[in-house]
């Protein structure tokens, strides 16, 4: 007769408790190679513990560094932009410099007006001349307490603004295609391009010699009789951040 084994019955609690065994025994190395990857003494132990577990894992990192790098972005265009706020207040010492930030731009106008956070507390009043280092940038239209309503520069009501270049007195204004622009009434070369543009202190619009641009392309008119000539600003009026008001 053939003989036949038993099997051996499985002890469930026995099975259990190597299990937590294994479990407990695994915890322990993690905790032993956790504490000594803070060792400088063990530097093999951290390098070894990052390519386990961090490598695999690296690319999902990539999001984190893009938002680290905007950030840093961002406050470098910040400090510049304070920089640049500094740089006023040593240019224009005729001038008390209320300085501002820009909180509120409506995008159906985006070239026309911005909304600041300084107001009559702060002695800002109507018709005051709002500039940035390089140049012009509107004035303020509309005064409330604790913020302001600037018209830019760029207005397309923003007109007959009178201007000097070149010691020749002229009137800036647009054009139909919403392009800065001066009409010079003869054919004369005593502008050129590159000149740059300044408020003539003819009108008490604003105070003389603020930079508005320069000029960027020259052309005859319409009629030949004289000469257009494109007015570009120094600046990105897209990308305002920081301005400053000027008060006698």
């Amino acid at each position: 007769m053939k003989k036949y084994r038993r099997k051996k019955k499985i002890n469930h609690s026995d099975a259990w408790r190597y299990k937590t065994v294994l479990i407990m025994l695994g915890a322990v190395v993690i905790v032993i190679l956790l504490s000594l990857s803070f060792n400088q003494k063990y530097l093999y132990v951290t390098k070894a513990i990052n390519s386990i577990f961090y490598y695999p894992f690296k690319n999902l990192t990539n999001e984190e560094d893009i938002i680290g790098m905007n950030i840093n972005e961002e406050l470098k265009e910040e400090i510049t932009s304070l920089k640049k706020v500094a740089n006023i207040d040593k240019v224009l010492t005729d001038f008390e410099i209320i300085n501002g930030v820009v909180i509120s731009r409506n995008i159906s106008y985006w070239t026309d007006e911005i909304v600041i956070n300084i107001g009559s507390s702060d002695g800002v009043e109507e018709k005051m001349a709002v500039v940035i280092s390089e140049g012009l940038v509107g004035f303020v239209s509309e005064v409330y307490p604790h913020s302001s309503r600037v018209t830019l520069v760029t207005n397309n009501s923003y007109n007959n603004t009178s201007v000097r270049v070149n010691k020749m007195y002229l009137v800036l204004e647009y054009d139909n295609d919403n392009n800065l622009i001066i009409n010079q009434l003869d054919n004369s070369n005593s502008i050129k391009v590159g000149d740059i543009v300044y408020t003539s202190g003819l009108t008490d619009k604003y105070p003389a010699g603020l930079t508005i641009g320069y000029i960027s392309k020259i052309e005859d008119n319409s009629y030949n009789s004289g000469k257009k000539l494109y007015v570009q600003l120094y600046y990105d009026i897209n990308s305002l951040r920081y301005v400053s008001v000027l008060k006698r």
